[in-house]
């Protein structure tokens, strides 16, 4: 196998997936070695803009503007020294100069406003340490605290699409960095049973947990106007994905075909109406092949969402592009 068929094999961290909201264009990021690569695919066209970093450097967390033509994402590079900390990068989907943004040392988890123009972003100063939710306007560069207070970490972060505040993933929150010094301040996840997932509003009021009483371990993986998606994934029921009214009533949204197949990315259209899943193949040994499938389902209970499309990735005609971290 040739390197540039290396290069289209790539495949998302579990979680990390980057869409577009009608699920027409996906990111997923891969590395190893000498190699790290994003590739945006566009299901429609059935091709994949392979972006591979002109140097070492661990690509992550990929979030894709509104129309699909930009893609933020997270970077480390190779280098000990700066074990743990993860600059944060914007560049064109179809390949170019990436440009740094941002002020802190440290970046996971953006995403996209819906008019492409902000990024929503947790951003700390340490590897592995405290995170304040930040939006970073793209016109101008600034970087501004959406509320004074701080995460223990934190992997999804997300616009309200009412405009009503942000949504997020997150651990121990504490009202100020200052609280955030005494580590028993961080044990809102033991004192409440972990929510993981809150809401901010714009007012700065502190984070309200959401969906505390829903059975199990939930993620955050999106928010429509009046709903919010949830995921939850186990070796015995597979990928669940379900929709939680504001008010506290929940429905089931979709359910893996088979329970023991966990999909390394999922995520739901705007509407709420379809659901993408990608996932590395399998032989019948169970080995992973170096070829991924993306699917499209139709919203439904088990197994009765209809599939919509399905690529893989030998299917998608590859461009391969340099992407240049500065």
């Amino acid at each position: 196998m040739s390197d540039q068929e290396d290069y289209v094999s790539i495949i998302t961290v579990p979680g990390e997936i980057g869409v577009t909201p009608d699920l027409g264009r996906v990111a997923l990021t891969d590395w190893g070695g000498d190699f790290s690569a994003i590739g945006v695919c566009d299901l429609q066209a059935g091709s994949v803009e392979v972006l591979q970093a002109n140097r070492k450097a661990g690509l992550r967390m990929p979030a894709l503007s509104p129309d699909g033509e930009t893609i933020a994402f997270t970077a480390q590079p190779m280098d000990p020294k700066l074990n743990g900390l993860y600059s944060l990068y914007l560049a064109p989907a179809r390949g170019g100069d990436a440009r740094r943004i941002g002020g802190r040392a440290n970046y996971r988890a953006p995403s996209f406003s819906s008019d492409g123009v902000r990024i929503l972003v947790f951003a700390g100063d340490k590897a592995y340490g405290l995170f304040q939710l930040v939006e970073i306007d793209l016109n101008s560069g600034a970087e501004t605290a959406v509320w004074s207070g701080t995460f223990d970490g934190g992997s999804v972060t997300a616009y309200d699409p009412t405009g009503a505040g942000y949504w997020v993933y997150a651990f121990g929150p504490a009202a100020s960095l200052e609280e955030a010094n005494n580590s028993s301040a961080l044990d809102y996840d033991t004192k409440n049973g972990s929510p993981g997932i809150f809401r901010i509003l714009r007012e700065g009021d502190a984070p309200r947990p959401f969906a505390v009483n829903l059975g199990g371990s939930w993620g955050l993986a999106g928010v429509t106007n009046d709903e919010v998606v949830l995921s939850t994934a186990a070796l015995e029921t597979g990928l669940r994905a379900a929709l939680m009214h504001r008010q506290g009533e929940a429905r089931l949204l979709w359910r893996s075909p088979r329970g023991s197949e966990i999909p390394s990315g999922l995520a739901v259209s705007a509407d709420a109406k379809r659901v993408l899943t990608a996932r590395m193949l399998k032989d019948d040994a169970g080995n992973f092949l170096d070829r991924y499938d993306i699917v499209v389902f139709e919203t439904g209970s088990g197994e009765s969402g209809r599939i919509l499309s399905k690529v893989l990735s030998s299917d998608l005609r590859a461009t391969y592009h340099d992407l240049r971290l500065a």
